[in-house]
């Protein structure tokens, strides 16, 4: 992902809930004290169905995140929106809540009691199978929000090339002023032609009028009257 955003995962919740307490959830910090009394009393009848951020430690934090911010983008797309392309919501959605459970899980094997590894070869043996089982869960679920990423991404790429298109077309609106100027130059080109004409002319005048002229000083040179004797 490209983004610079800030990470921050938000609560994440069973697709299946309600959706009044979904959209509830949602409103996070902005939720009104009386609308988080009555979530509080809606959470009661749903025990696990919620996983909030402060349940999971900060390295699953940010994986949740992650998964978030890429189904965001892809259901907030322009693409979307304007109806060029179909996301199934309810699938993505569905993968924020399978991956939510799979880290909180991870959370909770992760806080468990640490063993000595020293107490002996049998007990050292089983410490490290279960640290392989926990390391190959972990990067399971980081590949399935490294696809959602992926998929986030190509989204974002088909955004830009949406946005492209419409700048052209907006831009393609001001043709007519451009080929106005392009007209303006066909008729300036007409006119240095005709200028260069007009200029031609008037050199060939201009040339005339001196040969006209020494001729006139000629011809007065000759009706000249001698100066009269003194």
């Amino acid at each position: 992902m490209t983004s610079g955003r800030a990470l921050w995962a938000r609560a994440a919740c069973d697709p299946e809930l309600p959706g009044e307490l979904r959209r509830l959830i949602g409103l996070g910090s902005a939720a009104s004290r009386g609308q988080r009394r009555q979530l509080n009393r809606q959470l009661d009848r749903f025990p696990g169905r919620v996983i909030f951020a402060a349940d999971l430690d900060w390295d699953m934090r940010t994986l949740l995140a992650r998964a978030q911010r890429a189904v965001d983008e892809v259901l907030g797309s322009e693409v979307l929106a304007v109806g060029l392309f179909d996301a199934d919501g309810p699938a993505l959605r569905r993968h924020e809540w399978d991956i939510a459970c799979a880290l909180r899980s991870f959370t909770r094997v992760r806080a468990l009691p640490a063993t000595d590894a020293s107490v002996g070869e049998m007990t050292a043996a089983v410490v490290e199978a279960q640290h392989q089982a926990l390391d190959v869960a972990v990067a399971a679920t980081t590949r399935r929000i490294s696809s959602l990423e992926n998929y986030a991404d190509q989204v974002a790429v088909a955004d830009a090339a949406l946005r492209d298109w419409q700048s052209s077309l907006r831009q393609a609106g001001l043709n007519d002023a451009y080929f106005d100027l392009l007209a303006r130059t066909a008729a300036d080109e007409l006119a240095v032609s005709e200028l260069g004409q007009l200029t031609d002319r008037a050199a060939q005048m201009a040339e005339a009028l001196v040969h006209g002229l020494g001729q006139a000083e000629a011809a007065a040179e000759v009706l000249a009257l001698p100066p009269r004797a003194g």
